[in-house]
């Protein structure tokens, strides 16, 4: 076990970005009027930035200064077309004057929400559309492509979907180092706390952070990409990564739950309900989520809260992503 000033020490010179100083990762809580009760909270990680999502900004702390030590020009990076994560890159890779080559499942018949805003970043002739019947030997055409260019002098490497790397775990880490620093400053000790997850790297990083100070909060996952197996054969890795990072051996993870979605289970599948729920957030907490990530995160986590009668304070991280909105204006299910 560490002490949480140690575990703060590692990640912020992990994270550390010799420009910016916009990577404090640092964002607010504030409470939730849910119930009639004043302990469910919220973390403003959607705050983090305007276009990039927080769990992706984030990741990219720790990846992004490694690529720039290593001198790296060029990054493949993996994801489909209206991914969070491949729109965060092109943001973050193109501010640090690194060239983003898309591998992308498509393409989609319509050109909307991230999609559209990527190609803000990207010509589309950049961007390599790899159909869904091609998709499971993507990785495969990424490294071919990889090695071409490595074979013409550019210095390339692959970021896999979702940015699911040992790269990514200190910045990943940086979410419990801060909600640390709430729960000092507002002077509370969160019992529950609910995240979604998509390949995961956030949530899994969050449950080995507090295995290694030996943080006792139950955690409750929302597993929205793929399935809870996956989600444990993630978690295997990050404890893995983690112990060889902070240099300590986990003991025993703290509770924790995982969640499909309350409703519409499959990945980016939406429905009426998940629109009544983003109208409802809105208009009650005065909070934008989306569709995909953040709204079946509220919508489950209300819905644990309930079934469960769970007491105590509870934290829900919102991690953003409320651009890809902009891909569902025209959706008759948006104005229910």
């Amino acid at each position: 076990m560490i002490q949480e000033n140690e575990l703060y020490r590692k990640v912020a010179d992990a994270c550390w970005w010799e420009t910016a100083e916009a990577f404090c990762l640092q964002s607010r809580i504030h409470r939730l009027r849910w119930f009639g009760r004043s302990d469910i909270w919220v973390k403003r990680d959607d705050e983090l930035s305007f276009g990039v999502s927080g769990t992706k900004l984030r990741k990219h702390a720790s990846v992004i200064p490694y690529l720039k030590q290593q001198g790296i020009e060029e990054v493949v990076v993996i994801g489909g077309s209206n991914s969070n994560n491949v729109l965060s890159a092109a943001q973050t890779l193109t501010e640090n004057n690194i060239k983003i080559t898309p591998f992308l499942l498509g393409p989609p018949s319509q050109r909307r929400g991230n999609v559209k805003l990527l190609s803000l970043f990207v010509d589309d002739c950049e961007i390599h559309w790899i159909p869904r019947s091609q998709w499971a030997d993507c990785d495969r055409l990424a490294n071919c492509y990889v090695e071409e260019r490595k074979a013409s002098g550019i210095k390339i490497c692959v970021l896999p979907e979702g940015a699911h790397h040992p790269l990514a775990l200190p910045g990943s880490l940086s979410i419990l180092v801060d909600i640390l620093r709430n729960e000092n400053e507002a002077g509370v000790r969160f019992d529950h706390i609910f995240i979604d997850a998509g390949t995961g790297m956030v949530a899994q990083s969050l449950l080995a952070g507090a295995a290694a100070i030996g943080r006792k909060t139950v955690f409750h996952v929302v597993v929205l990409a793929g399935s809870c197996e996956e989600f444990q054969s993630g978690l295997s890795k990050v404890i893995q990564y983690t112990e060889a990072f902070l240099g300590v051996s986990l003991g025993s993870l703290p509770e924790y739950h995982l969640y499909y979605p309350a409703t519409a289970r499959s990945f980016g599948s939406t429905n009426k309900t998940i629109f009544s729920e983003i109208k409802r957030i809105a208009r009650e907490d005065g909070i934008l989520t989306d569709p995909v990530y953040s709204a079946k995160l509220f919508l489950t986590a209300r819905q644990a809260i309930l079934d469960k009668k769970l007491g105590g304070n509870v934290l829900l991280v919102h991690s953003g992503g409320g651009l890809a909105l902009t891909g569902f204006m025209d959706c008759p299910m948006f104005s229910v």
